[in-house]
């Protein structure tokens, strides 16, 4: 059962080098619930030279608001642990002393522009230590990145938007709407197959939540790994390597709203061969957020800044 997924060297190349003319996309209108528009600008994809190929994952901007000066908010990308740091996931291969994150420029045109994505640098590790926060359970595929003021003046450059925090779930209310089998998800992110074009196109797909195990689920790196516990829910859904690390929204049932739509967690991994995939709940999110923002704002539920429409 292969979980993680690495791309050839010529892909490496069209990342790198972005030489590649994309097709033009014709915008349409969306019939979902939420601002599809914010979800798509806040998805940056990431990856890490391996070898002669690439490791690549999915992340998200998250605004967090201060509560002393709520005009000075702090910006994280979130994501799959196992991406930042392979050696906990029981991988072959070191981790990375630095990830790349590409993002949309604004007011592109095909054609017209030299560049279609600008690039981002992030420093994993400083003076021997991580500098991304990890939850305390070990069986917790989450990875919270801080976001410097440096790298958030040069992300308002370019085509992006911030998911606010408001956006997560809250234990109440996935509690109250009995949130559970069958109810619907929708996912963004990175797909290897779509890296030859010149801008990011982060591919949404749809599911639902198939079960929520009482005792933790076995994952490993490759199928010759050895398989480690982690604490997730499964969906149901066409979920491939890349896709780790995506946003996982819940969305309302039709045709009445019973509930917001909330981001209930993020990717952790797939399944081969039986179409399911590992989502990590939004809560173990929240809490690296709050054990490393004591001052923020963290309120959570509707408000004027959430992606609802």
């Amino acid at each position: 059962m292969k979980r993680y997924f690495t791309t050839s060297v010529a892909v490496l190349l069209v990342v790198l080098l972005a030489v590649l003319v994309a097709p033009a996309v014709r915008v349409r209108g969306s019939s979902m619930p939420f601002n599809v528009g914010i979800v798509k600008k806040s998805v940056v994809f990431l990856y890490y030279p391996k070898g002669e190929s690439l490791e690549v994952g999915t992340g998200f901007l998250v605004e967090i608001p201060s509560k002393a000066e709520p005009t000075q908010s702090r910006v994280v990308v979130i994501t799959a642990r196992h991406i930042v740091d392979p050696q906990w996931a029981g991988c072959s291969w070191k981790n990375p002393q630095q990830i790349y994150a590409r993002v949309n420029v604004k007011n592109f045109r095909v054609g017209q522009q030299a560049y279609a994505t600008d690039e981002l640098v992030f420093d994993l590790v400083n003076a021997g230590k991580n500098v991304w926060w990890a939850h305390p359970n070990e069986r917790v595929d989450v990875a919270v990145i801080p976001v410097s003021a440096a790298h958030v003046e040069q992300l308002l450059q370019n085509d992006v938007h911030f998911i606010p925090v408001a956006d997560f779930a809250t234990k109440a209310e996935t509690e109250n709407y009995k949130v559970g089998i069958g109810d619907q998800i929708v996912t963004a992110g990175l797909v290897p197959a779509l890296l030859d074009t010149e801008r990011n196109y982060p591919a949404f797909k749809f599911g639902r939540i198939s079960n929520i195990p009482e005792e933790p689920i076995n994952m490993r790196c490759t199928q010759e790994d050895k398989p480690l516990p982690r604490n997730v829910w499964l969906l149901a859904g066409n979920f491939v390597g890349g896709n780790s690390g995506s946003p996982v929204y819940l969305l309302p049932p039709q045709p009445s709203a019973m509930h917001r739509v909330m981001l209930i967690g993020i990717l952790a991994g797939s399944i081969p061969n039986v179409d399911l995939g590992q989502m990590v709940p939004s809560d173990y999110v929240f809490d690296v957020i709050q054990a490393h923002y004591p001052g923020a704002n963290l309120y959570r539920g509707h408000t004027a800044h959430s992606i609802m429409k």
